[in-house]
């Protein structure tokens, strides 16, 4: 008995050290597998100096261009151990050693950077956020491509729209004006904006009441991006533009639509066709209005001429009377597909009858 209670306890350890068992084989099989170091690690909750040895065993083991899996993680969790430990001191010692690493992608750095920024945004440690943020998108004398490889991360992570967007964020809450539109205006001279970056730069712009600039910042944009990546910033633009000139500058208005309009695919074609009608019809020619519309039914994704024909009709309608869409009608039986087109022939009918043309 005594012999079968010793192999019974022998027997649960072992199987309360199977994980770690388990991890170790597979460790020894690839040791550059950045998941199973962080699964080690998990293995030790509760005991945080066999925790702190791991991920120093791990960043010492780890040959960054032979890892498995972001190595990245591993060092931002190493740090966040020691933050979520009130040892915010050697988080930073962490992180000022994981920004030196040479990783693999230029991601992966741009990661580390973010998460020490945040760190210190956690621990309202502002000015250190804003040096962290400076370093890493100060460009190095040669200013390498964001893509060429034979270049270390370091001297690539400065073209990073992740970190430059965080600048940009950081300034605009601690900064003033100044300092945040020149962060904008270093992103568009990087050329790495997003459309969505545009959009924040103009709206900021606007905000300030600087109506014209805000405008160039939109045509910069539309200038560095094609369809379909400019479709919110042409409509977000002449929406814009319409509001703030309304008809004290259509024939600007006019040509900005043309613009939109030219190479304008038909699957975003009906937005600002519809955007275009209205101006002509607040602020210009209802003839101009109606042949809008007309340009439009032609214009759209098929499945949505029907819908423009309806829209065409109503307008003609309230803008000249019900007589004026006899040809529109017409032309929305020669051109619409079987199916819609008997809807629209009804219609038609019933309005002829109205009329008392039957």
């Amino acid at each position: 008995v005594a012999i079968t209670a010793g192999r019974l306890r022998r027997f649960e350890k072992l199987m309360q050290r199977r994980p770690l068992l388990l991890n170790s084989v597979l460790l020894r099989q690839n040791p550059h597998n950045v998941n199973e170091w962080l699964k080690r690690v998990s293995l030790f909750e509760g005991k945080p100096r066999e925790i702190v040895n791991t991920y120093t065993e791990a960043i010492k083991t780890i040959d960054p261009k032979l890892a498995t899996g972001k190595l990245s993680l591993l060092w931002i969790e190493f740090a966040k151990f020691y933050e979520e430990n009130k040892q915010l001191k050697e988080a930073r010692v962490i992180f000022d050693k994981a920004v030196l690493v040479p990783f693999v992608k230029v991601d992966e750095l741009a990661d580390v950077w973010s998460h020490y920024i945040e760190t210190e945004l956690r621990h309202e440690c502002y000015e250190e956020a804003l040096k962290h943020v400076r370093t890493a998108t100060t460009p190095p004398p040669h200013k390498p491509s964001y893509f060429d490889r034979t270049e270390p991360v370091q001297n690539r992570v400065y073209r990073s729209l992740k970190l430059w967007s965080m600048y940009a964020d950081l300034e605009e809450s601690l900064g003033d004006f100044t300092t945040t539109k020149n962060v904008y205006y270093r992103i568009l001279d990087l050329r790495i904006a997003s459309p969505q970056v545009i959009l924040n730069f103009a709206g900021l712009l606007e905000e300030k009441n600087y109506f014209e600039e805000s405008f160039k910042i939109y045509e910069r944009g539309i200038g560095m991006f094609k369809w379909p990546l400019v479709y919110d910033l042409w409509t977000t633009y002449l929406s814009k533009f319409v509001t703030r000139y309304g008809g004290d500058k259509l024939e600007r208005a006019r040509d900005l639509f043309e613009q939109a309009l030219d190479q304008c695919p038909e699957k975003f074609a009906k937005a600002i066709f519809l955007l275009y009608a209205k101006l002509e019809e607040d602020f210009g020619l209802k003839r101009h209005a109606m042949a809008v519309y007309n340009r439009a039914t032609q214009a759209v994704l098929k499945e949505e001429q029907a819908e423009m024909f309806q829209i065409y009709i109503t307008r003609a309608t309230a803008c000249f009377g019900v007589t004026h869409t006899r040809q529109i009608y017409e032309q929305a039986l020669e051109t619409l597909p079987d199916a819609d087109a008997r809807v629209f022939g009804q219609r038609f009918a019933e309005l002829e009858t109205k009329l008392g043309e039957i």
